[in-house]
């Protein structure tokens, strides 16, 4: 069986804890959308909107500011956009640098929503199921809600209903909002009985936000449920992250957008509490170039985006040697930033963003404190056979590490070469011992599929997500707001998702809230009727309706049952 093949750490050094982006292959950064000869005649340049970083909120926010007559363009250090949200191909597979295809509230969601109004070309294929169970040492496959009764025994179902009841239709007393959920399940159901409830609640959280039932609040996962069970149900982008990541790129340079990849941004210039532009280096040819604008939008993360605004750099290794210096396990290295009060534990985003601690009080907040991000470990396997038979997400009940896995080519075939089958596994990282978190997923990997494993499977990567790199730079709840305290200056993606959204919906979304923030009307201005009419134009998205959460019953409503 491979493993992780030197060939492979080259070929994604951009994006591997092993290596940083400037080793590997020679670096050409390139400019899509405007052809520069060069760039020693283009050392200043005046645009109407600059944004850091070419990630999936980078691009949205692209292509909304572009759609509204903006100048803009697009900075990102990297040699390809999309962040961890594209794709790289290795050995005909599709390997994703972050996301694992798919998209949690599919042909419904946020982010669907606003590729259709940007006239992006996608095409989401939901799933045909609530999930499956790896549990009692096989699947079982589960249609709707209902399906969950299949794996449950009398007692645990009536707990089961229970829990449904408090969520769904019992007002959440004040004192429990910042609850965390696995203290909140201990007083409404005894725990002893029901371990296999409380596994069935784990799986879910560690899948989809990387984070064990004592680092989310009850208010929380009851808004994000809620949220899932009225969009609908999660769906694999065709084409992959890569796809959509392309199409994102064509849509911003046939709108006139620039993006400009290999250009790394170090330093947000400012004034009198407002930006003015942002000194860039040009890695081809290691000169600075200085782009002027009123508005800065920052999709790298609040750490990242106050080091640049203190005219300082952060580096992978850096932070990583910060969070080594806490005790090994995710809920003790979390106890210990919260007793020293650097992590916003379990809270409401703030009103405005002080980009952590206030860039106005000169605080170095580079890296000299680890943050309350959403670390995990994906592992990409290239199968002869399917192992997983539905489009949606198979929960693991049963084992060490693995949370969850995903057969993305049961959507599209295209992912993989022909007659192979791609599966991408997700699991939270509990220790400091990496390696050691690659073993217990291996040896999960055997318990979940016997020697069908060995005989037909092949590991392509086992990648590591933290640091800067990490799977969310904030954790679900903690996130700050896209406004900053400094005037021209916003941020959107990971780490600034509204409390109800989950990954790329969240992304999605805190680009709507950026939009608001950006249409507000300054104090002490009187608006043009124009003006008035743009302001009152409300972009952030609302869930549907709270009936639509009843298909989720019987079966999981979408567009898997569409041709």
């Amino acid at each position: 069986m491979d493993y992780v093949s030197k060939e492979y750490i080259e070929l994604i050094d951009s994006y591997s804890d092993a290596q940083s982006p400037d080793k590997g292959a020679p670096f050409i950064p390139y400019v899509l959308g405007k052809e520069v000869s060069d760039a020693r005649g283009d050392d200043s340049r005046q645009v109407d909107a600059i944004v850091i970083g070419a990630g999936l909120g980078g691009l949205l926010t692209a292509a909304q500011l572009l759609k509204l007559g903006k100048h803009v363009i697009v900075l990102e250090r990297l040699s390809r956009s999309g962040g961890r949200f594209t794709a790289k191909n290795f050995r005909g597979v599709q390997v994703s640098t972050g996301a694992v295809h798919m998209v949690p509230f599919g042909s419904s969601g946020v982010l669907s929503q606003m590729l259709r109004c940007l006239h992006v070309p996608h095409r989401f294929f939901d799933a045909d199921v609530f999930g499956s169970f790896h549990v009692h040492g096989r699947q079982y496959r589960a249609r709707g809600l209902l399906g969950v009764f299949k794996f449950l025994n009398p007692y645990q179902i009536f707990w089961f209903l229970r829990i449904g009841y408090l969520m769904f239709f019992c007002p959440l007393p004040q004192h429990e909002h910042t609850l965390p959920f696995d203290r909140w399940l201990e007083r409404h159901i005894p725990i002893e009985r029901n371990q296999q409830l409380i596994a069935f609640f784990q799986s879910i959280s560690r899948f989809a936000l990387s984070l064990e039932l004592s680092q989310i609040s009850t208010a929380e996962v009851i808004r994000i449920t809620k949220n899932m069970l009225r969009y609908g149900a999660p769906a694999i982008v065709q084409g992959g992250c890569a796809g959509l990541t392309k199409q994102l790129e064509e849509t911003i340079i046939s709108l006139g957008g620039e993006i400009r990849l290999g250009y790394e941004v170090r330093q947000i210039l400012h004034q009198d509490g407002r930006v003015a532009g942002v000194r860039v280096y040009n890695k081809t040819n290691g000169e600075e170039l200085r782009f002027i604008a009123p508005l800065i939008v920052s999709d790298i993360g609040p750490r990242a985006t106050s080091a640049l605004f203190h005219n300082q750099q952060i580096t992978q290794a850096d932070v990583l040697s910060k969070i080594h210096a806490y005790p090994e396990g995710t809920r003790q290295t979390n106890d210990a930033m919260e007793r020293s009060g650097q992590v916003v534990s379990h809270t409401q985003p703030q009103e405005a963003s002080d980009l952590s601690p206030s860039v106005e009080a000169g605080v170095d907040c580079t890296c000299s404190a680890p943050i309350s991000e959403a670390i995990g470990l994906k592992v990409h396997i290239l199968s002869d056979v399917s192992l997983i038979t539905h489009k949606g997400i198979m929960y693991c009940l049963d084992t060490k590490r693995i949370a969850g896995m995903v057969q993305p080519t049961n959507s599209d075939a295209s992912l993989a070469p022909d007659g192979k089958h791609l599966l991408i596994s997700h699991q939270v990282i509990q220790s400091n011992n990496i390696e050691e978190e690659r073993a217990l997923a291996l040896a999960d990997l055997r318990m979940l599929f016997g020697e069908t494993f060995d005989t037909h499977c092949r590991i392509l990567t086992m990648g590591t997500y933290r640091g800067e790199w990490p799977v969310n730079r904030l954790a679900q709840g903690t996130d700050t707001s896209t406004q900053t305290a400094v005037d021209g200056l916003f941020l959107v993606g990971d780490a600034v998702k509204p409390s109800g959204y989950l990954m790329v919906e969240g992304v999605a979304q805190s680009v709507n809230c950026f939009l608001d923030k950006l249409f507000q009307t300054p104090k002490g201005h009187t608006a043009t009727n124009q003006e008035q009419k743009m302001w009152q134009v409300k972009n952030e998205a609302t869930p549907p309706s709270r009936l639509n959460a009843i298909r989720w019953l019987w079966k999981a409503p979408g567009n898997s049952g569409k041709t």
